[in-house]
């Protein structure tokens, strides 16, 4: 084909997972009405009836705007990614998991942010998870990744409710995720695609901090609505530490904007006893929602408030109590869970450990308990702590945390 035949090409890398492909392709084709794309099914050999399924249907909904783009064997995501932007001819790429389902007008945003702004190197969906059974459904998977200090990444906001005023907000970041990733195609080949040696994880970080340190920014849009059902490729953690330590070798400059960006939104960082980071409202806010706890709030009211404060520790806890009390045990370890999540303290983790159990539900609560036990060895360990924060010192540049580090040092 000759090149920038398409606007935009839409390449999903696969290995396997025919249940989670089928829906993601029809949701394309659902709601992609425009026939300027074309759709780049990068196959990594998969076993299962991928191999005969995909074609078949690929050409029932897309006609030769389909592309199945078979691999030799399980060259992994980055590889895969590489061949299916090699295999496309459009002027845009669209990398996309095939464990998400599209909404309802979700390219248009997309690519009118992309045009309208020549700084962007990339943009993004506002990823969500599905809408199923489980507590964290329809919320916040992704709208960006911040990096916090000593180069850790993380998913912004994970969790939140998707209308709060702090998701809807548009803001440039020098990461997203490649799950749901547009650029320019030029753009892409120009930087080396992703790098291969990552094993399925890292990859789409590392291109987006090689591209930053170029001066390129990205940006989620979240008008642009995208499900994401997350770890459906198996063994998508196998080699997470080799992937970690590739990185820290390869992007060393990562521009640290965590705290920076917790601020613009009202929330401030603070640590936990085990020296990570967390999340809380400023001291203003969180004391006029601590007066609402004195008034014997009821339970319709403390929800309301935490869709509005998703930070607020306390609030769970109050939340999860007054459920337990009406006997409803299910919405007292939904709460309990919540904050976990979202307040990882050891009074959360505990709390949610016991509802868990009290609701018949083993294997998270011991997971839970596994979590909780590494937590206490790890306070246990005061010299392995002080070490810590003297590294974490060397390493984060926001002045508050620094100044409770210090604090921790001098007790």
């Amino acid at each position: 084909m000759a090149r920038h035949r398409f606007s935009l090409s839409i390449v999903i890398p696969v290995w396997n997972g025919w249940d989670l492909t089928e829906p993601c392709l029809r949701s394309l084709a659902e709601h992609t009405p425009d026939d300027d794309f074309q759709v780049v099914l990068a196959d990594n050999g998969s076993t299962d009836q991928t191999a005969t399924a995909a074609p078949t249907l690929g050409q029932a909904l897309f006609g030769d705007r389909f592309i199945h783009h078979r691999l030799p064997g399980n060259l992994g995501f980055a590889k895969a990614c590489n061949a299916g932007a090699q295999a496309s001819s459009a002027a845009n790429l669209f990398f996309l998991n095939n464990d998400t389902r599209v909404t309802a007008n979700w390219l248009p945003p997309l690519m009118e942010a992309l045009r309208a702004d020549r700084r962007l190197a990339g943009v993004g969906p506002l990823l969500l998870f599905p809408e199923d059974e489980s507590v964290r459904a329809g919320r916040v998977q992704h709208l960006g990744i911040a990096v916090a200090d000593n180069m850790e990444f993380r998913h912004l906001y994970e969790y939140f409710p998707p209308d709060h005023p702090a998701v809807q907000r548009q803001r440039t970041f020098s990461v997203i995720t490649a799950a749901a990733l547009l650029m320019p195609a030029p753009l892409f080949r120009a930087h080396g695609g992703f790098h291969e040696e990552f094993v399925n994880g890292m990859e789409d970080v590392d291109l987006c901090c090689r591209i930053a340190q170029k001066g390129g920014r990205f940006s989620v849009i979240p008008q642009s609505i995208i499900h994401h059902h997350t770890h459906g490729t198996e063994g998508r953690f196998d080699h997470e530490s080799a992937n970690l330590r590739l990185l820290r070798a390869r992007c060393r400059d990562a521009r640290e904007d965590f705290c920076a960006l917790l601020r613009e939104d009202g929330f401030e960082p603070v640590l936990t006893p085990w020296l990570d980071l967390a999340v809380q409202p400023s001291a203003s806010r969180l004391a006029e929602l601590n007066a609402v706890l004195h008034a014997s709030p009821e339970i319709h009211r403390l929800q309301t408030l935490l869709l509005q404060e998703p930070f607020w520790d306390q609030g769970y806890a109050r939340l999860a109590a007054l459920f337990e009390q009406q006997a409803q045990p299910r919405e007292a370890m939904a709460a309990a869970y919540l904050r976990s999540l979202l307040c990882p303290g050891l009074d959360a983790l505990r709390e949610c450990t016991r509802l868990l159990r009290l609701c018949d539900i083993p294997r998270m609560a011991d997971r839970y308990a596994t979590r909780l036990a590494a937590l206490e060895d790890t306070l246990a360990d005061r010299e392995g702590l002080r070490k810590k924060a003297r590294s974490l010192l060397h390493t984060t540049h926001d002045d508050a945390v620094r100044r409770q580090l210090e604090t921790f040092l001098a007790e």
